[in-house]
């Protein structure tokens, strides 16, 4: 007599194999076009070991630092790499297409000084600006046209993470490659597929206003950030380009989740204040676009899991933020002890441009790891003499 429970089980056994299989050969077919990992880590080692420059020749300028970098360089290919997966051909080509060129397009509506100042009135009306904190001269970030490329801008602040000429690259690479490792662990073990694509795209492209907020100064360091409804001004800025370039309401959605899931009313109420105040910027309707629902108070529903993991391929943050922070304390002593910097000197653009070169050429993740280890400071120091005599 047969067991109906094994014949249930055996059932299910089946279907999941067949399931299996299946997101395998999906699997294989996507590997295919995937980036060659194998080779990226060993580009990037061979980052490492570039010729070393002289003390005296550290570069003045924060953009030659990144430009002279093998390690931005390497990652920098891995992100056009990973943009190139996308399958959509439209949206490929619209992502590679900003990443190459980052200018804000929508910089267009705000030529005038009037229009700024309108723009920062609308903003504070919604209580979308604290006036306490940005006011109408800083609501945009200086601009004449262009901005520098998306390989040579940091990574965040001058205090965050990795503020080096660069840094923005090691950031957003490190993201791309942590967001395509969850697409492809929910393949395997949830066996179904996301939407790798927006994903991508909105991680690929989720600061893509760093290199126009964050430009350098001529003392190395970065200029400083204002806050947009709540968040660091690159985050609406970049919410904004998007949306004024007509991207699909589904990676502009997802890319805006990448400061925050909406998890709860609260959070996703933030998710709404983000998107609505970029939407202001770029001049469009958020409900008419799609950003939101009827009513304008939360994201279409049912919520897809695409902005979830934007949010989770961007918590490298976690880590790279103390990580910089100690670094750039280890590279004051270096500096002190090793090149003979005085207190002025750490304070100001001598320390800056040394902080950046070497940022640039190690990251200040590598050398972070270092300092934990037997003999660490010791052991970056003779890491840094690689990169400087």
């Amino acid at each position: 007599m047969t067991n109906p429970l094994e014949s249930v089980v055996q059932k299910e056994m089946s279907r999941r194999g067949f399931l299996k299989l299946a997101a395998g050969t999906v699997m294989g077919a996507a590997l295919l076009s995937l980036p060659d990992i194998s080779k990226a880590g060993a580009a990037a080692k061979a980052g490492r070991s570039i010729k070393p420059t002289a003390f005296s020749a550290i570069p003045q300028d924060a953009i030659a630092s990144a430009e002279a970098s093998p390690l931005i360089a390497s990652c920098w290919k891995q992100i056009l790499d990973y943009a190139g997966t996308i399958t959509d051909a439209s949206l490929r080509s619209s992502v590679l297409s900003l990443l190459k060129q980052p200018t804000p397009t929508f910089m267009q509506r705000y030529a005038s000084e009037s229009a700024r100042q309108a723009l920062y009135g609308q903003l504070v009306q919604r209580g979308l600006v604290d006036p306490a904190k940005t006011d109408a001269a800083h609501i945009l970030p200086p601009y004449n046209g262009k901005v520098q490329a998306f390989r040579t801008a940091p990574g965040s602040g001058y205090g965050s993470h990795h503020p080096y000429p660069g840094g923005l690259a090691t950031h957003v690479n490190a993201n791309l490659h942590i967001t395509d490792y969850i697409c492809r662990t929910y393949q395997e073990v949830f066996l179904y597929d996301v939407n790798r694509d927006i994903a991508i795209a909105a991680q690929a492209l989720h600061d893509i206003a760093k290199p126009f907020v964050f430009q350098w100064q001529k003392d190395g360091s970065s200029l400083k950030e204002y806050t947009i409804a709540g968040q660091g001004a690159h985050h609406v800025i970049s919410l904004a380009e998007v949306i004024y370039r007509g991207f699909p309401a589904e990676e502009v959605v997802a890319q805006a989740c990448a400061h925050g899931a909406p998890t709860s009313k609260k959070d996703e109420a933030d998710v709404v204040s983000w998107l609505t105040a970029a939407a202001i910027m770029a001049g469009k309707d958020p409900v008419a676009y799609g950003l939101l629902n009827a009513a304008g108070d939360g994201l279409p529903a049912p919520h897809h899991q695409e902005g979830y993991i934007v949010h989770l391929g961007d918590h490298d943050w976690v880590l790279s933020s103390p990580a910089a922070q100690k670094t750039v304390a280890l590279l004051k002593k270096i500096a002190s002890q090793k090149y003979g910097m005085s207190k002025a000197d750490l304070e100001g653009a001598r320390f800056n441009h040394f902080r950046n070169y070497i940022g640039s050429q190690l990251s200040y993740m590598f050398l972070n790891c270092l300092e934990a280890e037997p003999n660490g400071a010791d052991r970056a120091y003779q890491e840094i003499r690689t990169v400087i005599r």
